[in-house]
């Protein structure tokens, strides 16, 4: 049944690559042999990639960096990362003989599929990149996400793990850990300025941690005073940003800074921790051509007007609140347009997603005087007015539109350096019509 599932897998991805990306064949390929993650042959090195946040990028990040140092790579970057998408991956990786084609594959996946996805891949480096709460119907709890990976790990894999961060640095597989980490900040706090803080006890003698400082969320260093737990020591330490010579500094080792977010730069970091770990000298070069794909974030500039957008992920609090913070703290007057409704799980364009996470948001951050409209798009337009209100946001500075390509018509262009548009996963679409709408304003 395998070679059966294989050939006909192979026949329908060839007549349908031109069209729209889709991990159909994988799924044909598991309707017919439903062990083929486990029967396809792998290369000989593979990284598997999960966490709450942050997984497509540094995929990307890795798969660029690789085949810039020669090696050939398959991987699901399209972020298809459930069964059907890491199926499809690994079978365009091989020949009709089940030969592998290819020197890596480096597979992002669901941290809810590890236990049903890591036995059967057997990857040789696993990177966790973060855990935090998250879509409010799938993941909401931290403990039952870090039950699900713990269920699937495998001894003989390297683990890759956030150093800062005290919920995912705990996993073990009684094997091999490497962690990295970023050393205090000057913009770094004692107390967290977010609503929502995933570890504040002692997951081992439950007293309260004493947090010796905070970045974002529970990301952090923190101790337990009567026990002694703390974060791990990292192997990979990130000690300066040179922010304006776009340079890091890891291990005493210089590094081009690829985005100054703070979420990107832990992309970075780990996946120059990776390629470290598997001896790749030619990491700096790689990094000089290296971009985040243009799906999470772009940036151009017309007529003086410098126009971003920014991917936020819906439904989940801490990215969006990242996004926000992000935003508020580039340069210059701006003016800011959200379209951030999560309409995926219903086809009907008069219903959206659960709302409650917009509470766990830290639409505070938009609180700011660089900012000086905040347009919003969408369905859900009115329930985001509530949360800015509640934000202390001045009403004079909000304007709301039910049809996202229509929010366009509440700009200024008055003293504006930067227009951003703040975008869910499934209004990319959107995001790139309105993006040229606002274009044609501009020129």
């Amino acid at each position: 049944m395998f070679y059966i599932s294989l050939i006909l897998s192979k026949v329908y991805y060839f007549f349908t690559k031109h069209g729209k990306v889709t991990d159909k064949s994988g799924l044909l390929a598991l309707k017919i042999d439903n062990l083929f993650l486990k029967h396809v042959t792998k290369p000989k090195t593979v990284i598997a990639v999960t966490g709450t946040n942050g997984k497509t990028t540094t995929c990307n990040f890795l798969v660029d960096l690789l085949e810039y140092n020669g090696y050939k790579v398959t991987s699901n970057r399209e972020g298809a990362n459930l069964r059907p998408g890491i199926a499809k991956a690994l079978m365009k990786s091989v020949t009709l003989f089940n030969k592998s084609k290819v020197d890596v594959a480096v597979i992002e996946f669901d941290e809810l599929s590890s236990d049903i996805i890591l036995p059967y891949i057997k990857p040789k480096y696993l990177i966790v990149t973060n855990l935090f709460r998250d879509t409010m119907c799938r993941n909401a709890h931290t403990d039952y996400v870090f039950d699900k990976i713990s269920k699937g790990l495998l001894k003989e894999t390297t683990l890759i793990l956030n150093a800062d961060d005290l919920i995912s640095s705990k996993l073990d597989n009684k094997g091999k850990k490497i962690y990295f980490g970023i050393d205090k900040l000057k913009t770094d706090k004692k107390k967290s300025d977010s609503l929502v803080q995933d570890i504040k006890i002692c997951p081992n003698c439950h007293e309260k941690l004493k947090y010796d400082f905070i970045r974002y969320h529970h990301i952090g260093k923190a101790h337990c005073e009567k026990c002694g737990f703390t974060n791990p020591k990292a192997n990979y330490l990130l000690t300066c940003i040179d922010y304006k010579n776009s340079l890091m500094t890891v291990n005493n080792q210089k590094y081009k800074l690829v985005n100054e977010g703070i979420f990107n730069i832990y992309n970075e970091l780990v996946a120059i921790a990776l390629l470290n770990e598997m001896k790749i000298k030619n990491i700096n070069e790689g990094l000089e051509s290296l971009e985040i794909v243009k799906t999470r974030y772009s940036k151009k500039e017309i007529n003086g007007i410098e126009i971003i957008t920014q991917f936020a992920k819906g439904q989940n609090s801490i990215a969006t609140s990242r996004s926000f913070d992000y935003v508020a703290k580039l340069d210059g007057n701006k003016e800011v347009i959200l379209i951030i409704d999560d309409q995926h799980e219903n086809l009907s364009h008069n219903t959206s997603e659960i709302v409650s996470w917009i509470y766990d948001t830290d639409f505070e951050y938009l609180k700011d005087e660089s900012i000086k409209r905040i347009i919003v798009g969408g369905v859900r337009c009115y329930d985001y007015k509530v949360r800015l209100l509640m934000a202390g946001i001045d009403s004079k500075k909000l304007y709301f539109e039910e049809d996202e390509l229509d929010t366009y018509k509440h700009l200024s262009l008055k003293n504006t350096d930067k227009i951003v548009i703040v975008h869910d996963l499934y209004t990319v679409d959107i995001c790139n019509k309105l993006l040229s709408k606002i274009e044609d304003v501009i020129k």
